[in-house]
């Protein structure tokens, strides 16, 4: 069968014009999902101020998802877990991950186990809810030499044990410097 460039031409055109007009999933592998979030930190100065207002405004923005960057003292934005997760609902916010820097300080290498205060953050992310907990930095002291940083992949490991018994996962958010530091021969990332 031969086909002539101008209708091999004519029938593309058709076909990239009707992939224009027709329903968006025929064409897609996967169906659209509706979440749209926004992490606080980039509004940490307004939630600094007022987190109730800020979400406010947020949630009237169209936001439904919020990732928190800001657990101190066992609070959200000072608040406590529970009354966080009830300012969230009322306004029709769901906290799904939240970013909690896990330190050095938070592993006990005595007993191979981590501290009571990271075991009460890892309780309180799923308080609200969450279904990520996110730890966005590695202190240096972790990753001084390639033996320190597999006994943080160790421990970044059992944080996945931890937050697997409370129906969450343990992820972490990286930056430069794990594609840039060599220890060993080896990139960190």
């Amino acid at each position: 069968m031969s086909t002539s460039r101008r209708t091999f031409l004519k029938n593309s055109a058709l076909a990239i014009a009707a992939t224009s007009v027709g329903p968006g999933r025929v064409f897609s592998s996967t169906a659209k999902k509706d979440i749209v979030g926004l992490q606080l930190y980039s509004v940490r100065d307004a939630m600094g101020k007022d987190p109730a207002g800020s979400l406010k405004k947020l949630a009237g923005m169209g936001y439904r998802y919020v990732e928190h960057a800001n657990y101190i003292d066992g609070r959200f934005y000072r608040y406590a877990p529970r009354d966080f997760r009830t300012l969230l609902d009322g306004l029709g916010l769901r906290m799904i991950s939240g970013h909690t820097a896990f330190k050095a300080e938070h592993w006990n290498a005595a007993k191979k186990d981590f501290t009571d205060s990271w075991k009460q953050t890892v309780a309180d992310a799923a308080v609200l809810g969450q279904k990520y907990v996110i730890s966005p930095w590695i202190d240096d002291s972790m990753r001084k030499t390639y033996d320190d940083v597999l006994h943080t992949t160790e421990i970044f490991n059992k944080n996945g044990e931890l937050c697997k018994a409370h129906g969450m996962k343990f992820g972490y958010h990286n930056h430069w410097f794990e594609f840039n530091t060599v220890l060993n021969g080896q990139k960190l990332y």
